[in-house]
């Protein structure tokens, strides 16, 4: 235990960053992480593992360990770490911890072999397995732990930059702000960064090159969404609470950009235009409810662009490479996809996502489910529906089912491999309805599907509301259920273990997820929050951890 205690704090004081001087960067994020204090963190850590989770082994190893890093440190009071990044993106850390007592502080970085010495007219100078330097704020009882001397002398008061963070009562959090001087600089300063971690995306045994080359691409525009935030965003806040007292766990962000930035003008477009299918009520109360209502700024139209051209060829791809299918089937398969493929770049040039879906209980314990999404070539779903008996074996359409004031409704029958979990969660003998008008696609199941796909299609044609949602996406998800229906449909396939975990964590009365992010003026706020069931999962898996690796 006592080597991998070690080994942490080293890796916390940054030791394993290469030594070589690392120049400033005056334009570099700052960034800064809080910790409310060491006690909260420990109870949390806690009430997940032992009191949600009953795991008494995984607790006792985690019990043993922790105090290995707190002799000194105050554990009532708030902990902070500064992220400090130089040329090239490279890193180092400033730990600003409070300490109840400097020697009895001084003397447990010894036991980790870093010595500190008192400079006459400076802070203490450490060395050995860290070479740093250390200040110690007598009027706050904290010290200040950095590379540089610069680093720690500039900091005069230890919670003044965080105080927001504080006030919130996080347990855990993060802030991030940008001056607005700088934009280029930051972004300039991310091509190695993209270089290194693009080389690292190698490719895989029997991926074919078109896979390979899809997997970069996706990889590059999660580069550009994360560039774009760290280069423009003027304010990010992310806080995390476990709510011991409500059993359950929150997560909240804000984001703000900086005036004349794409970012900016990204978020301008937020909530501007209803929905589409906004006098279509979804409860929000269910199984699956959401709504997404996204505006797609020319970046990310570009990006669909590119990623739905390589996506096209590597469909075709897996599809001949499936032994099992038929000359029949990979000719079915490949026209399957490009039809998809063309309906979902049709869409996004109505530059947005918009689409909701809508499962709720009804009597006999059964669920039914109706959903849409913005679509401007809607006419391709019958194709696709009339191949499905070419591609999977046994499997049975009805087309044209309902046809009447530019709506088609095809019937798609369910096989009997995947009868059990549909029906369980449907009910005996339902199908699965889609269907299209020449703005949008639909999709149904459970009882009375066909009409609620009508009504939903006659809502759509009535004026909108006048009063648009700042809401952009709004998600209700129980996950009990589906996770049964995947666990019956992968059939001890993927990672059996986890799901395992998961399904023995969860009960029907606490594994609810909840998310909102809507516009609030020029900014974005999000709100999750996760019930008991999925932190007892958490929890589950933290102890999971300390028992095979602690």
């Amino acid at each position: 235990m006592s080597r991998i205690a070690h080994f942490a704090l080293i890796l916390l004081l940054g030791i394993s960053l290469s030594k070589t001087a690392i120049a400033e960067d005056s334009t570099a994020p700052n960034i800064s992480l809080v910790q409310i204090n060491a006690e909260g963190m420990i109870a949390d850590l806690k009430f997940l593992v032992l009191d949600l989770a009953g795991d008494k082994t995984g607790w006792d190893k985690l019990d043993e360990l922790l105090p290995t890093f707190l002799e000194g440190i105050d554990q009532q009071r708030p902990l902070r770490i500064d992220i400090l990044l130089g040329e090239n993106q490279e890193e180092r850390y400033r730990l600003i911890l409070p300490v109840t007592d400097l020697g009895v502080f001084r003397e447990a970085l010894e036991v980790f072999e870093i010595s500190s010495k008192k400079q006459r007219n400076g802070p203490y100078k450490l060395g050995n397995l860290f070479q740093g330097f250390m200040k110690y704020l007598k009027k706050f009882k904290y010290v200040v732990i950095s590379e540089k001397l610069t680093e720690v002398e500039e900091i005069e008061d230890p919670l003044k930059r965080v105080q927001d963070l504080l006030k919130k009562k996080y347990d855990f959090s993060a802030l991030i702000t940008n001056e607005k001087e700088g934009v280029d600089a930051r972004k300039k300063s991310m091509t190695s960064t993209r270089k290194q971690l693009l080389a690292a995306v190698k490719k895989k045994r029997d991926e074919t090159e078109n896979a390979f080359e899809l997997r970069k691409l996706a990889f590059t525009h999660q580069m550009d969404e994360l560039e774009r935030l760290f280069a423009e965003s003027q304010k990010m806040v992310i806080g995390w609470t476990t709510d011991s007292t409500k059993h359950e766990g929150r997560l909240e962000f804000t984001l703000k950009a900086i005036e004349g930035t794409s970012l900016e003008e990204s978020i301008k477009q937020f909530a501007t235009k209803p929905s589409y299918f906004a006098k279509i009520p979804v409860k929000q109360d269910g199984i699956l409810n959401g709504r997404i209502n996204h505006p797609l700024d020319e970046m990310r139209k570009t990006n669909f662009t590119e990623f739905y051209k390589l996506l096209l060829p590597t469909l075709k791809d897996r599809i001949a490479n499936n032994k099992k299918l038929t000359e029949e089937q990979i000719t079915a398969g490949s026209k399957v996809a490009e039809l998809v493929i063309q309906m979902l770049d049709a869409g996004k040039e109505a530059s947005l996502i918009d689409a909701f879906i809508d499962s709720n209980p009804v009597d006999g314990g059964k669920y039914i489910m109706l959903g849409g999404i913005r679509s401007k070539d809607g006419t391709k779903l019958r194709e696709v529906v009339e191949l499905l008996p070419k591609l999977l074996k046994d499997q049975t359409v009805e087309l044209d089912f309902v046809k009447e004031d530019g709506l088609s409704i095809h019937k798609i029958n369910i096989k009997e491999r995947f009868q059990d979990g549909f029906y369980e969660q449907f009910g005996a003998g339902e199908a699965l309805y889609v269907g299209s008008t020449p703005d949008a696609l639909w999709m149904a199941a459970g009882i009375n599907a066909i009409d609620r796909i009508k009504t939903a299609a006659k809502l759509v044609k009535e004026d909108p509301p006048e009063d648009i949602s700042p809401n952009v996406i709004e998600l209700n998800l129980k996950t009990l259920p589906w996770l049964k229906m995947i666990d019956r449909l992968r059939e001890k396939k993927g990672n059996q273990e986890i799901r395992d975990l998961a399904l023995k964590s969860l009960t029907n009365a606490d594994d609810t997820f909840t998310f909102v992010m809507k516009r609030d003026g020029d900014s974005i706020n999000g709100n999750a929050k996760l019930d008991k069931g999925i932190l007892r999962f958490i929890g589950n898996i933290i102890a999971k951890f300390s028992k095979e690796t602690l």
